[in-house]
């Protein structure tokens, strides 16, 4: 793990909320996986201290750029609403790469892969990984649900769609998709998927309810939680969640680390 500047190749608009940060970074090289994530500081003089962690949502090697690593972020506070003014041949710090990441799915389970908001960030890079292994002969199988509160967050890079896997869209207001929650439309299609394997990154509402869902049916539910976080390797204890363990009530758990020993933690072990 290490510092390094890294050049901005590309940062862009998708949608009104999501932008696409490109980055001159090996991610794959590093031990990319889904899920594990970087965390990024402005180059120069900045009030920007702590850097900020985002999921490593792509990696791959351009023909014209070389290695390549994407970063999905929606601009919400100071620091990425400053990150949108980032251009081309800028650089910036990162550190990376962190955490855990998505295991891959059981043999012979159909991977949920559930995307609320800005969630979506993880889920190209984990589609790319599971068309490069086991089903690269059946695409279809994967299966991407992609959640938002209108038609701005719902966003997955083009070749994602392209790739012959399984989309399904949903939107609070109905402006995409079907109308409803990222459970509704679980709830609609769970009898023609076989034996389903969820994954969520999203709002902590989601994941809880999505926690709720699977415990209920004896699934496995795999959840990255997005705490916020300072240092991202385990030192400032900013980005704690409570761990579950029979007999234990909620709030006299232990505390399990988001950064080291998570951000992905299976949905038996926390109280998301």
């Amino acid at each position: 793990m290490e510092t390094v500047r890294a050049k901005v190749l590309y940062n862009q608009a998708e949608t009104s909320s999501v932008y696409r940060l490109g980055l001159a970074y090996d991610a794959e090289a590093r031990g990319a996986r889904p899920a594990r994530f970087l965390t990024l500081r402005f180059d120069g003089p900045t009030p920007h201290i702590v850097p900020r962690p985002f999921s490593v949502s792509d990696a791959f090697v351009h023909d014209d750029y070389g290695p390549v690593t994407e970063v999905l972020y929606k601009p919400l506070g100071r620091v990425t609403s400053a990150l949108t003014r980032v251009r081309a041949s800028d650089n910036l710090h990162v550190l990376g790469l962190l955490g855990n990441g998505f295991p891959e799915p059981a043999a012979g389970h159909t991977p949920i892969l559930c995307a609320g908001g800005i969630g979506n960030a993880p889920f190209a890079l984990q589609v790319r990984h599971l068309l490069a292994g086991p089903f690269a002969s059946a695409p279809s199988r994967v299966v991407l649900l992609l959640a938002g509160r209108s038609s701005s967050d719902i966003y997955i890079q083009p070749w994602v769609r392209e790739a012959g896997i399984t989309i399904l869209e949903t939107t609070d207001d109905g402006s995409r998709g079907a109308r409803g929650r990222i459970t509704d439309l679980i709830q609609t299609h769970w009898s023609n998927w076989t034996r389903p394997e969820l994954y969520a990154c999203g709002p902590a509402p989601m994941l809880h309810a999505l926690q709720s869902f699977a415990i209920a049916r004896g699934v496995r539910c795999h959840l990255s939680t997005e705490e916020r976080m300072a240092c991202g390797y385990g030192v400032c204890n900013a980005c704690v969640v409570e761990s579950r363990r029979e007999g234990v009530p909620e709030g006299h758990g232990d505390y399990l680390k988001s950064c080291v020993e998570g951000p992905v933690f299976e949905c038996r072990e926390i109280y998301a």
